[in-house]
């Protein structure tokens, strides 16, 4: 039988290992290659029985008492369970008012669905800029990008970290517009103890299987404070015959995961703060920013690097990146891009096809730009000197590998000379100067 169990148990922290040779250079990684792989979502023997139970009852009571119960969770007014993140983005927007030729402010950095649901509801994203720190949509950014056309602005709570509330919503309101959350990544995500996804006006939220919180394969939600707003999504699922439904199946495994919800973002929490504190130690590494009052989900672990404080201010960050990558991913640690160039410059963004011959784009001409990395000079910098953890901070990354993480990056931070030498031998790009990649 294949079985996701682990052959064996990570050993404890050894401080000998962080001084030794680096696994790039024929050393010992910190994470043995068997032991490298972590599994999520965890399917225990309720599950099971939740999804055995469920096929006695009618399939639509499942999906509404799972969205309900979510709903409740959340604090939303109302919810609209959806096959998938992008679709429950796309009824979000809906919700809120969003029509034909209308402009949506959305931020550079993300994931490309936040921008396709904008085309899908026939709108016309308009990209900006985000925060140095944050690395959400810069309020002053947006503020800066509305037009008597704009009818929404798209926050996106990137890596789970929620975008500046306060004066998003303060903005939207001052100009008449909606505010719409793309909540996908910010699962128990809050601000001022207020969760995410109960924000807006309207929001949409991904539930697939590799989120923090994951349902049984694909599946998502959107949210609507007004049940005006909820009609009308609805009414316009009803008109044009879409089929947005969730499977029951989804509903079913979301509704005993959603039990264990606190128990996955409390373990997160631990392992952020603890790969945090230990960052803080190594010079070269600095861990993601969190503003006062906001509770940061973990979707994804941003680390950023400071090649000043270890002597390697001489080099391009970016090529330093590049070679710390690779010194990680050598002692077993899965560090990544995850994007590598801003959403405006994906092919969708750059060749406007649409649904062809230009549309909705060819509704609203003056909203469109050719956009080059370079006029997001924030995203382009942040792109160019971080690294993410994406899914290694979860339940049930054990705590010793977590340990290992934070022990890996001290040994590749103590080794500038290791850095300086794969920078010199090594024929590095800049981020955006690669194909365009998603994730």
């Amino acid at each position: 039988m294949i079985t996701d169990f682990p052959s064996r148990p990570l050993p404890l922290p050894d401080a000998a290992e962080t001084d030794a040779e680096l696994a790039a250079f024929g050393g010992g990684p910190m994470i043995p290659k068997d032991l490298r792989r972590s599994v999520f979502p965890v399917i225990t023997k309720e599950d099971v029985f939740n999804l055995m139970l469920s096929q006695r009852s009618d399939p639509r009571r499942v999906v509404a008492d799972f969205a309900e119960e979510y709903r409740r969770y959340v604090g939303a007014s109302y919810a609209l369970p959806t096959a998938s993140g992008t679709s429950s983005l796309h009824l979000a927007l809906v919700g809120a008012g969003v029509e034909p030729g209308d402009e949506v402010i959305v931020p550079a950095f993300t994931f490309i669905a936040t921008a396709q649901a904008v085309v899908a509801a026939h709108a016309i994203p308009v990209f900006v800029d985000i925060d140095p720190l944050t690395y959400c949509m810069d309020p002053q950014a947006a503020a800066a990008a509305i037009t008597p056309r704009t009818r929404a602005i798209m926050p996106v709570h990137v890596h789970g970290l929620p975008a500046d509330v306060p004066r998003l919503r303060a903005l939207a309101d001052r100009h008449g517009i909606a505010f719409v959350e793309d909540a996908s990544h910010a699962h128990s995500a809050s601000v001022d103890g207020r969760i995410a996804g109960s924000f807006g006006d309207a929001a949409g939220q991904s539930l697939m299987a590799d989120k923090n919180f994951p349902l049984g394969g694909e599946g998502g939600i959107a949210f609507f404070k007004e049940a005006e707003s909820y009609e009308r999504a609805s009414d316009y699922l009803r008109h044009h015959g879409i089929d947005y439904g969730m499977s029951w199946v989804s509903a079913a495994f979301g509704s005993s995961q959603l039990e264990r919800l606190p128990y996955y973002d409390e373990v997160r929490a631990r392992n952020a703060a603890l790969i945090a504190e230990s960052l803080e130690g190594t010079g070269l590494f600095a861990p993601p920013h969190v503003p006062d009052g906001h509770v940061h989900a973990y979707n994804m672990y941003r680390v950023s690097l400071r090649p000043q404080e270890i002597g390697l201010e001489d080099l391009p960050v970016w090529a330093v990146k590049e070679a710390v990558h690779e010194l990680l991913v050598a002692e077993g640690v899965p560090a990544r891009e995850w994007q590598n160039t801003p959403i405006p410059c994906h092919l969708p963004f750059r060749h406007r096809a649409g649904f062809g011959n230009g549309y909705p784009f060819t509704l609203n001409p003056e909203a469109v730009r050719d956009h080059r990395p370079e006029d997001f000079p924030v995203t382009l910098g942040m792109l160019e000197s971080t690294l993410v953890l994406c899914r290694e901070l979860r339940s049930p990354v054990e705590y010793e590998r977590a340990l290992r993480y934070a022990d890996a990056f001290h040994k590749v931070a103590r080794r500038p000379d290791a850095i300086r030498k794969l920078v010199s031998e090594g024929d590095y790009r800049r981020p955006q100067e690669k194909a365009a990649r998603l994730g």
